[in-house]
């Protein structure tokens, strides 16, 4: 876990993945160029960025980014922190639960007109390897 502190020392957000792949099964998706990999995001002195508590990720590729909505729901955009991106993802039980990681969403939603729940949406945990290992 990525674990990040206040600064007052209070518990910000954990992230178990620091890196995802987030896809879909649909071939010919309306959003395909919001899917590929994402990696935690470091400020440029190599701290971990959080956004609402909580660490982003950054697409490898593009301007995009997934982070935490005030409401705890993972959103794809191209913008850190915006109300509304092009996904979201969230618990099926209780959308609004905080989850500390994308790979924790059950749900994903597609915004097209208003959000639409898209069953063809995964995410991938990616493998890690730390340098001396």
């Amino acid at each position: 876990f990525f674990n990040m502190e206040g600064e007052r020392g209070k518990q910000q957000g954990n992230i178990c993945c620091p890196k995802i792949n987030l896809k879909t099964y649909n071939a010919k998706h309306k959003l395909r160029s919001v899917f590929g990999d994402f990696n935690l995001h470091l400020g440029v002195d190599g701290s971990v960025t959080t956004c609402n508590g909580c660490p982003f990720l950054k697409h490898t590729n593009l301007p995009l980014y997934l982070y935490r909505d005030r409401q705890g729901r993972w959103v794809a955009g191209q913008e850190i922190g915006a109300v509304r991106g092009s996904l979201r993802g969230g618990q099926s039980e209780d959308p609004g639960l905080g989850m500390d990681c994308p790979c924790q969403a059950t749900m994903w939603q597609c915004y097209d007109k208003g959000w639409q729940d898209d069953s063809t949406v995964r995410v991938g945990k990616c493998q890690v390897f730390r340098q001396g290992y």
